[in-house]
């Protein structure tokens, strides 16, 4: 297969994934569009606001909540609520830091949830409401309701406001509180399309975004309508499509390059640093900054070293010491003891100077009883993809394919996956 078909076959795949993701906001819209018009001349709360807050609560209605518990909004228990609930683990945590699961709502369907919804946004039942000052503004100013919104705490994540106004212009949400008449929405234009406030940066001549907060992989792919498989290979250093990007990075949105003829000729290791965090400062793919400095995958420059952006290095700059983790024997009460001079030096462990070693003592947990935690099987469901059935079940697509020994995120009506 010639590189150019290669191109063609990558460019119509990302096409179409893309499609589909538009097709089923699509059909979204076009299901509840008349309960958020509705919703609209009964509260004033803008029937585009409703729509667009409630594709991204509920992921276009294929989140668990939507499908389990008929909660697009993501609304939790309260102490008021005496109605059914559904339990799943969320943002909550004990007094330990444990993460817990968090009690949300279960409504009868979907049009019970849009109007708590509406009650929970005009503070019905409260004496205080933290968004009465957005019922001030008109009702086409969809633009002044989202930063609303957002100022008011309903979301925590920067870019909601963005995300909402990017709905509502590539889908012409607002066409519905002009009129208060659903029209066809027409496929979208381009994220950010005609906003002035872009949320794009150019690194190494590419696009990317900046992302300063608790977003995922999977959250970034759906923002852009890219398919998540093309963000995590953009991304060497993502990992895991559902797993929070807690450092503040750039993004890419394309293929990164071999290098990088627009900064300096090297860059110096700062400590945490690793080749695939400067990859994404400089827009070079990892596998290049790897060979360029002649080390192996998986190595990592020590802190101070050179590493080369566009020319190849003469000599392989010091590698950084791994951390020892040992294999734990199943004798609980069994000590591995390794040479404390093996160890990083910045580790504050207790050593034994008469012997110069550390002794590990066995922490992990025992099967109760002995026995081993039978594994929970899920049946493979038409339409399912890998992504979906890891959220239904609170685990990571990651954990699914080690489990399952996947090769790749293609899964088949009627297979059985081990989901714990």
């Amino acid at each position: 297969m010639t590189k150019n078909v290669l191109i063609l076959l990558m460019y119509t795949y990302a096409i179409q994934a893309s499609e589909v993701d538009k097709s089923r906001l699509v059909s979204y819209i076009e299901q509840y569009k008349y309960i958020a018009i509705d919703e609209m001349l009964r509260t004033k709360i803008p029937a585009s606001i409703k729509l667009a807050q409630a594709i991204l609560e509920s992921q276009a209605g294929s989140s668990t909540l939507a499908v389990k518990a008929n909660n697009h909004f993501g609304i939790k228990c309260g102490d008021r609520w005496s109605g059914k609930s559904y339990y799943l683990k969320d943002d909550d945590y004990d007094k330990q830091g444990n993460h817990i699961r968090s009690c949300f709502r279960v409504y009868q369907d979907a049009t019970e949830s849009f109007k708590a919804h509406s009650s929970f946004i005009t503070g019905e039942g409260r004496t205080a409401n933290r968004y009465a000052s957005l019922f001030s503004l008109s009702s086409v100013d969809y633009k002044g309701w989202a930063q609303g919104l957002q100022k008011a705490g309903y979301a925590t994540n920067p870019m909601y406001s963005r995300r909402l106004i990017s709905l509502i212009e590539d889908y012409r949400l607002y066409a519905y509180d002009i009129s208060g008449k659903p029209s066809a929405p027409e496929a979208p234009k381009g994220f950010f399309a005609g906003n002035e406030d872009s949320p794009f940066q150019k690194v190494n001549g590419l696009k990317s975004v900046y992302v300063d907060h608790m977003a995922s992989p999977a959250e970034i792919a759906m923002d852009f309508n890219l398919p998540v498989e093309l963000i995590m290979k953009y991304n060497e250093i993502l990992k895991e499509e559902d797993a929070p990007i807690n450092t503040p990075m750039n993004i890419f949105l394309e293929k990164k390059k071999k290098k990088n003829p627009n900064y300096k000729s090297f860059h110096l290791v700062q400590s945490g640093e690793t080749l695939e965090s400067i990859s994404q400062l400089y827009g070079i793919q990892a596998r290049y900054l790897y060979r360029r400095n002649r080390i192996q995958e998986g190595g990592q420059p020590a802190v101070g070293s050179k590493i080369y952006l566009s020319r190849k290095s003469k000599f392989a700059p010091n590698l950084s010491t791994p951390s020892i983790t040992p294999t734990l024997p199943a004798d609980e009460n069994l000590q591995i003891v390794v040479p404390a001079n093996s160890l990083p030096v910045h580790e504050p462990l207790p050593v034994d100077k008469e012997n110069k070693t550390i002794q590990y003592i066995r922490t992990l947990e025992q099967p109760i009883n002995g026995k081993e935690k039978e594994p929970e099987y899920y049946t493979v469901q038409e339409k399912d993809t890998l992504f979906g059935i890891a959220r239904k079940f609170n685990v990571t697509v990651a954990s699914l394919k080690e489990l399952n020994q996947l090769q790749s995120d293609a899964i088949q009506i009627g297979q059985q996956l081990i989901i714990k």
